[in-house]
């Protein structure tokens, strides 16, 4: 074992199980939720028009989202696809006090929030 692994582990023996239910949580929400946003934007510009970007962003966004989530899934990519995310989330937050509704970013917020936990915490326990 590596010493960021057996520091790891003594912190927390549960480590590895909330890591894999962090990522199945966030593989499940973006894999539902990706192709929702997605499909909304391609039938009304939804997404585009409300935060006054380019609609082929909306779409970049949700294609990686969706990579993303299937690289949350292997103990190699983990890290990078968590960091992918928070690059998106924070895009999500600062859009949305851009167009005035920080509140509404609270949700951006709670995702940055694991997915930075989740590709700390998989970094460390990767062999």
């Amino acid at each position: 074992m590596t010493t960021a692994t057996s520091e790891t582990s003594s912190r927390d023996p549960h480590a590895g199980k909330w890591l894999r239910r962090a990522a199945v949580f966030l593989a499940v929400s973006y894999g539902i939720g990706a192709p929702w946003t997605a499909l909304l934007e391609v039938r009304g510009a939804l997404f585009s028009k409300r935060f006054d970007v380019p609609p082929a962003l909306i779409e970049l966004t949700c294609a990686v989202q969706m990579l993303a989530a299937l690289g949350l899934f292997s103990r190699r990519f983990a890290p990078w696809a968590a960091a992918a995310l928070t690059v998106i989330t924070l895009g999500a937050i600062a859009a949305h006090f851009r167009i005035g509704s920080p509140a509404t970013a609270l949700p951006a917020v709670l995702y940055t929030a694991v997915q930075v936990w989740l590709g700390l915490e998989s970094r460390a326990l990767r062999p």
